[in-house]
């Protein structure tokens, strides 16, 4: 029987594809249910539980992370998908020998109580009234800073009750704050799309071999310097995220000023330090940033991304204007931090971090 719109129901929704090219297959790269009423519990199963992850160089580094299934660990997470008056509701089970929790950072209301190993429980609570990109992390002790150390986190998106593919529905008034340097210094090109037509969500994390051993064995406390070796864009690095798809970006460009397959980017940093996150091919429009929100509405090439914290951004996808002859296809161009060290894998050897690509189709 089809749900009223006035109805509050149950669905599923817990989406995984994300950075499997360097571990065991995910799950599935598409929705486990796909009804949206006007408003419904969500609900979804994580499993914490402890796994390896293999680092570019061949490095085997222990983690603890959520999976699907209580099979393996998965890094990051899934990407857990809510509606504005949602109510979200996670089981979790505890496959490991640590105190397990969880905790969305922004959402101050987010804490759960720890759940023992062996055992499962449930956390509730209400979406965010407003759309918007989160990221949900497990607290191993008590600790949620051991927790992002260890790879224990997934995207958090809150979309819109309406057209989740329009930028005015997801970023209210952004449009209209659209500031962007002409072409050539004479040519206007056109502002922020109305809708984009893909999306991406990028997991920024750091990871210290040594650290992540101490903390697997049992160690609560992080030291005040951990020195990260790896660089992480959705648990992978160097040519593995180039060549991930749920990872690099692909689309048809536009022409020269205008744009073509606009692809939506969440840049979530998950871990303990700045990234600055700089885009070849195309500017970008900044459509929210956590502590500078006079860039909002800016085309830039790069952004800083706060630890902890998210940064969405539209890539327009048009014909590169410092391209000659003018090109449409069969480009790519790259996209990397523009903090040099992030850039390398195990102490220096590049480009081994945090690298992907942009290809124009």
């Amino acid at each position: 029987m089809p749900v009223s719109e006035t109805e509050i129901s149950r669905r599923t929704v817990l989406r995984y594809g994300v950075g499997a090219a360097s571990a065991a297959v995910l799950a599935s790269t598409g929705l486990l249910a796909s009804a949206r009423p006007a408003a419904a519990v969500v609900t979804a199963d994580l499993h914490a539980l402890n796994g390896d992850r293999i680092m570019i160089d061949g490095l085997v580094v222990p983690v603890l992370g959520f999976g699907s299934t209580g099979e393996r660990a998965e890094i990051p997470g899934g990407i857990l998908e809510v509606q504005v008056g949602d109510t979200v509701e996670l089981t979790i089970t505890n496959g490991t020998t640590r105190q397990i929790g969880l905790a969305v950072p922004g959402l101050p209301g987010v804490q759960s109580t720890p759940i023992a190993p062996g055992t499962s429980g449930t956390v509730s609570f209400p979406a965010p009234a407003t759309p918007g990109t989160f990221f949900y992390v497990g607290t191993i002790d008590g600790s949620v800073d051991t927790g992002r150390a260890l790879g224990t986190t997934g995207a958090l998106v809150v979309l819109p009750a309406a057209d989740r593919r329009s930028v005015d529905a997801l970023y209210p008034g952004v449009r209209q704050l659209a500031r962007r340097q002409p072409l050539f210094g004479t040519l206007q090109g056109s502002t922020i799309p109305a809708t984009f037509v893909q999306e991406r969500t990028w997991l920024f994390a750091e990871l210290n071999p040594a650290t992540a051993r101490d903390l697997a064995g049992g160690r609560v406390a992080l030291p005040s310097d951990p020195e990260p070796e790896y660089f992480l864009i959705n648990g992978i690095s160097g040519m593995l995220a180039v060549e991930d798809p749920a990872t690099f970006l692909a689309g048809r460009a536009g022409g020269l000023g205008r744009p073509g397959d606009s692809t939506l980017v969440r840049l979530v940093n998950t871990g303990r330090a700045p990234r600055s996150v700089h885009f070849h091919g195309n500017h970008f429009w900044v459509l929210s940033h956590p502590d500078t929100p006079w860039i909002v509405g800016a085309f830039k090439d790069t952004v800083r991304v706060p630890p902890g914290t998210a940064v969405d951004v539209l890539y327009p996808m048009e014909t590169p204007p410092d391209s000659f002859p003018l090109t449409q296809r069969a480009q790519k161009y790259v996209v990397h931090d523009h903090i040099e060290m992030a850039e390398t894998a195990s102490g220096g050897h590049y480009a081994g971090g945090m690298v992907s690509e942009v290809v124009f189709e």
